[in-house]
C-alpha cells in the first residue's frame, strides 16, 4: 500500500467528525454566527503563518534541486494566496490591519503549529510534509462532502466562497501533487516508520478537530 493510503485509513477513523462539527455544517447551511467565522479567519490566518515555516524548515534537508523547486513553490504558493484571498477575505469581513497586527492565536492553535514544526526539525521532508497534509487534504475533503451535502452552499454570500475554493480544480491539483510527492518519498520506507508518519498524521487530524472546537466556541473553551 502507498503511504497515503496507510494515512487515508486513520483519517478515516476521524474526518467524519469533521462534517458534523457545527462550525462546518453551519458554514455550509449559511446560519454560522459571522462573529464566529471572522474569528476563525484571523486564528486561520495566525496558523498560516506558521504553516508557511514547516516548508522553510525542511526546505534545507532536501537534497536536489528538484525537492528545493517543489517546497519554495509550495512555500510560495501559500502565502501568495493568503495574500491574494485570505486577507482580502478578512477585510471584506470588517477585520482591520490593527486586528490583524494584535491578534494572538489560542494556544490550542499554538500547541498545533508549534507539534508541526517540531516533528517537521526532527525529522526528514517526508516528516514535515506529513504534517503539513491533513490540513491540505481534510479541507478538501471536507468541502467536497459538505456541498454534495448541501448543494446551495457554495452559492452562500457569506461562505460560498470557501467552499468553492476547497472544491476547485487548481486546490485539487495542489493537494494531490503533496500526496503523490509524500507516496514518492515513502516508496522505501520500513513499517516502523510507516507507522510514526501515520501517528504523526493522526495527531494532526486530532488537533485540527480540536481546531474546529476552538473557532466555534470562539476560544471560550
Amino acid at each position: 500500500m502507498k503511504l497515503s493510503e496507510r494515512i487515508y485509513e486513520h483519517a478515516e477513523k476521524i474526518w467524519p467528525r469533521y462534517l458534523c462539527h457545527p462550525f462546518v455544517t453551519q458554514m455550509a447551511d449559511g446560519t454560522l454566527p459571522q462573529e464566529k467565522f471572522r474569528y476563525y479567519m484571523l486564528q486561520d490566518y495566525l496558523y498560516l503563518r506558521d504553516y508557511v515555516k514547516i516548508f522553510a524548515a525542511i526546505i534545507p534537508k532536501a537534497d536536489d534541486f528538484e525537492q528545493i523547486r517543489f517546497l519554495s513553490g509550495e512555500l510560495a504558493g501559500t502565502i501568495d494566496e493568503t495574500l491574494r484571498t485570505h486577507i482580502p477575505y478578512m477585510k471584506r469581513l470588517g477585520i482591520t490591519e490593527e486586528e490583524i497586527r494584535s491578534a494572538h492565536a489560542h494556544i490550542d492553535i499554538s500547541a498545533y503549529t508549534h507539534y508541526m514544526i517540531c516533528e517537521a526539525q526532527m525529522g526528514d521532508v517526508l516528516t514535515g510534509l506529513v504534517t503539513l497534509l491533513n490540513c491540505s487534504w481534510s479541507y478538501a475533503y471536507i468541502a467536497e462532502q459538505m456541498v454534495k451535502r448541501y448543494p446551495n452552499a457554495i452559492q452562500n454570500k457569506n461562505y460560498g466562497s470557501w467552499f468553492a475554493g476547497y472544491v476547485s480544480e487548481e486546490y485539487r491539483k495542489t493537494n494531490q501533487a503533496l500526496i503523490d510527492r509524500i507516496d514518492t518519498l515513502a516508496v522505501s520506507i520500513d513499517e516502523e516508520e510507516t507507522q510514526k508518519l501515520c501517528e504523526i498524521f493522526e495527531k494532526c487530524c486530532l488537533f485540527d478537530l480540536r481546531f474546529w472546537d476552538v473557532v466555534y466556541t470562539m476560544g471560550e473553551s
